[in-house]
Parts: structure tokens; sequence; C-alpha cells
């Protein structure tokens, strides 16, 4: 009379299907530029200096 449900199938598929949603929009806000920083920036405009790709900074020559 009753049938049973194997409940696995069903918790897969949406731990999957979540994992999924969750790639594409962290993808969307990439390509968006939501995480890209601007802290280097900041940095340069306050301090005037130019800062390098290790993070150390490079004192500005005077033109």
């Amino acid at each position: 009379m009753y049938e049973v449900h194997n409940p696995v199938l069903l918790i897969v598929g949406s731990s999957v299907g979540g994992l999924l949603l969750l790639v594409l929009i962290t993808a969307v806000l990439y390509k968006a530029g939501f995480f890209k920083r601007q802290y280097k920036e900041m940095l340069e405009e306050a301090t005037g200096q130019f800062v390098s790709e290790n993070g150390t900074p490079t004192p500005q020559v005077a033109q």
C-alpha cells in the first residue's frame, strides 16, 4: 500500500545542484569584478608611491 522512497538520490541531487549554483554565482561575481580589491590603488594615491607586485613600496622618481 505505502511506497517507501529512498531520499539518498534527492539529497545528493540537491547538494550537487546547490554547489553548481554557488559556483555559477561566484563566477558571475568574479567576472563582474566584485572580488577585486583596490587596496593597492588607494595606498598609491595616499602615499604617492608605486606599490610593486610583491607588496613592497618603491619610491616614485620626481621628473
